[in-house]
């Protein structure tokens, strides 16, 4: 998502305020600390997901103040790094997996910017994931959750959601007709337009090649030389020609998808699962659901699924301890569980069980059951410069300032610079 770096987090609302009666008892290791800032990226000061986590945290530690600081998605990364550089950071932040973003606990460690945590929080990384988390027997942040990419989806706008791409082209036409559209972009966003290409490219890449970036790395294939990534990024330039995206979509920002599914000017969005659950308390008995991007005629769905964000430690925290103890009593199961809740995703402590019939991810329940998935690929490309490049080079395929192939190859030099 991102992941951002990571995509951008619209999550629940209402569950987040009900969360904080659900783990507001819960108990964990005392801090050594009075006091704990926390940084986030989030488009909304209030209501998250973090509020509800740290108003929990403060019922259940009376004499602990935790002093949120929300970031606005699109300068979160540059904002985080340059802190972090300065030495001013909060003592606990938001970032991402492995070492694909400029915000990734590996790059971010690397850099020797990060304290490593331990205890009970670090149980909470899964072995398959360890690489992402782990370099040196240290384990540098704290996974929040499991997150599912594919894209969402208003089930309730009387329109059936498309299952392959002609589907996909004749209903855009259909709306664009009635001026709407079945995607809001936020297209001079590089964060979202690279989060499309990537959910549109699930199934045309890595649907038929599930291993396609380890082989990138090995060097066995290359984004050039992959028909699929070639028809994910044409298909953009299709999608904007059929009406796909709202007029004017190459300079939108986020205020497009969060103003636009509302409104019903457009349908669905590129955006994280966990948005389902946020932007559908704002609109009544309408119901956001996640889907898979439509799949190629005759091809085969495809998601993402995976822990695409964590919770770090500042190395020039003050209040190390203290920050280890907050991890330490997130890392509770019932206090996981409560946090997934209310940021509509799925609980890091596993999907063994969880009932998704009448949830959000229901249309997407059998792919993930069947194991129809990888995890997010940002989380495990080598090189953060691949997913600016890919974002910003949607951008120029919107304007007409940048071509497929011309693109392809640019992946590719950024990739090889690692």
């Amino acid at each position: 998502m991102t992941f951002a770096s990571a995509p951008a987090r619209l999550l629940a609302v209402v569950g987040a305020c009900a969360a904080i009666v659900t783990i507001s008892g819960c108990s964990g290791a005392e801090p050594a600390t009075e006091s704990l800032d926390f940084s986030f990226s989030y488009p909304s000061t209030e209501n998250s997901p973090y509020e509800a986590l740290a108003q929990s945290y403060m019922k259940a530690h009376p004499d602990i103040t935790v002093t949120l600081n929300p970031v606005p998605s699109e300068s979160y990364d540059t904002v985080l790094t340059t802190q972090l550089q300065a030495g001013n950071a909060s003592d606990v932040i938001l970032a991402v997996p492995g070492s694909g973003s400029p915000i990734a606990l590996l790059s971010l460690a690397d850099a020797e910017l990060l304290a490593p945590v331990d205890g009970t929080s670090a149980d909470l990384v899964p072995d398959m994931s360890s690489e992402l988390f782990v370099t040196d027997d240290k384990t540098w942040g704290v996974p929040t959750d499991i997150s599912v990419t594919g894209t969402i989806f208003n089930s309730s706008a009387g329109v059936d959601y498309p299952q392959d791409t002609s589907g996909m082209i004749d209903t855009c036409t259909s709306l664009s007709a009635e001026s709407k559209s079945l995607f809001a972009l936020a297209g001079s966003i590089p964060i979202n337009t690279g989060l499309a290409a990537i959910s549109i490219a699930a199934s045309r890449v890595y649907a038929d090649n599930p291993d396609w970036d380890a082989q990138r790395s090995a060097g066995e294939v290359s984004f050039a030389s992959t028909p699929g990534w070639h028809d994910s990024l044409q298909l953009i330039i299709d999608m904007q020609a059929a009406g796909c995206f709202q007029p004017g979509a190459e300079g939108s920002g986020f205020d497009s998808i969060v103003t636009g599914l509302p409104q019903g000017t457009a349908l669905g969005a590129f955006i994280p699962g966990g948005a389902a659950a946020d932007l559908s308390k704002g609109m009544g008995d309408q119901k956001l659901v996640v889907e898979q991007f439509p799949a190629p005629d005759k091809g085969k769905p495809f998601i993402f699924v995976s822990s695409d964000y964590a919770f770090a430690v500042s190395k020039a925290s003050t209040h190390q301890a203290g920050a280890q103890a907050f991890l330490d009593w997130f890392a509770e199961p019932e206090n996981a569980q409560a946090y997934a809740e209310a940021a509509g995703t799925l609980p890091i402590t596993g999907l063994d069980g969880v009932d998704l019939s009448d949830s959000a991810y229901a249309p997407v329940a059998d792919l993930i059951d069947t194991s129809q998935y990888v995890s997010f690929p940002v989380t495990v490309w080598t090189n953060q410069n691949v997913f600016l490049t890919l974002g910003t080079g949607v951008q120029g395929l919107l304007t007409g300032q940048q071509t497929v192939d011309g693109l392809l190859t640019e992946l590719d030099t950024v990739w090889d610079e690692q």
